[in-house]
C-alpha cells in the first residue's frame, strides 16, 4: 500500500493539521468531514503524542513551522550598514553622528538657513517569518529554514522654521536575498541622498538550527 502524507503546521503556537487530498471540490459538494474538537492534553502533550502516534502507523509525516519575529532593533537580525551625519553651525557647533541604519535614533542638526536646531526622528521595525520544514531522512531529519523579512523605515522632521520632511518606506526580502531603499538624510539645510542595501545576518535561520543542534539535557 502506497504511503499517504500527512501535512503538521504549527504557526506560532496555533496548532494545525490537515490531509492533502483530491477532488476538494467533490467533497465539498457533497459536504464537509472536518472535525473541530477539544482534547484533555495540553499543546505539547497533543503535538508529542500526534507524531509519536501517526509516525508509526502508514503516514509519512512532513512538519512545517512557521515562527514569527518581531523586533524594535532589528540590527542582529537585518544589516543595513552604516550612517553618517555631519551638521556645522558657528553658534549651534558641530554636531557628527555614526550609527546603524537598520535601528532606530534620534538626533538633532542645525540649519544654517534658519538658525535653528531640528529634530530628526528615524524610526525602524522589523518583521520576520521563518518557515521551518522539517522532512524525514535516512540518518534522521532534513530541517530546512527559509525567513521572508520586512523592513518598515519612518522618518519625522521637527522644526518651527521648517516645512518638516517625511519618510514612509517599507521593503523586504529573502534569507537569500537583499533589498536597497533610498533616503534623504537631513545634514542641516542640505540633503544627502543614501542607498542601504538590507540583507539578513543569518542570525535568525542559526539561531533555530541551533536549538535542534543543542544536546538534549
Amino acid at each position: 500500500m502506497k504511503a499517504k502524507t500527512l501535512f503538521a503546521a504549527t504557526a506560532v503556537i496555533a496548532l494545525g493539521i490537515s490531509a492533502i487530498g483530491t477532488a476538494t471540490q467533490t467533497r465539498a459538494a457533497r459536504g464537509t468531514t472536518a472535525i473541530e474538537t477539544v482534547v484533555p492534553t495540553d499543546l505539547q502533550a497533543t503535538w508529542d503524542v500526534l507524531i509519536r502516534e501517526l509516525n508509526s502507523g502508514e503516514f509519512q509525516i512532513n512538519a512545517t513551522i512557521r515562527v514569527l519575529l518581531q523586533s524594535k532593533i532589528p540590527s542582529p537580525w537585518v544589516d543595513c550598514g552604516s550612517l553618517t551625519v555631519n551638521s556645522k553651525h558657528k553658534i549651534f557647533g558641530d554636531r557628527n553622528y555614526k550609527f546603524l541604519a537598520a535601528n532606530s535614533v534620534r538626533y538633532l542638526v542645525a540649519d544654517e538657513e534658519v538658525d535653528e536646531l531640528i529634530d530628526v526622528e528615524r524610526r525602524t521595525t522589523l518583521n520576520a517569518l521563518a518557515v521551518i520544514k522539517l522532512t524525514p531522512t535516512r540518518g534522521g531529519t532534513l530541517v530546512n529554514v527559509d525567513a521572508h523579512y520586512v523592513m518598515k523605515f519612518r522618518t519625522r522632521e521637527f522644526g518651527r522654521k521648517i516645512t518638516p520632511r517625511v519618510l514612509d518606506e517599507s521593503i523586504d526580502f529573502d534569507s537569500a536575498g537583499r533589498a536597497t531603499v533610498t533616503e534623504e538624510i537631513r545634514e542641516g539645510w542640505k540633503m544627502k541622498v543614501v542607498t542601504f542595501v538590507c540583507r539578513p545576518t543569518g542570525a535568525l535561520e542559526r539561531q533555530i538550527v541551533s536549538i535542534l543542534e543543542a544536546p538534549v539535557s
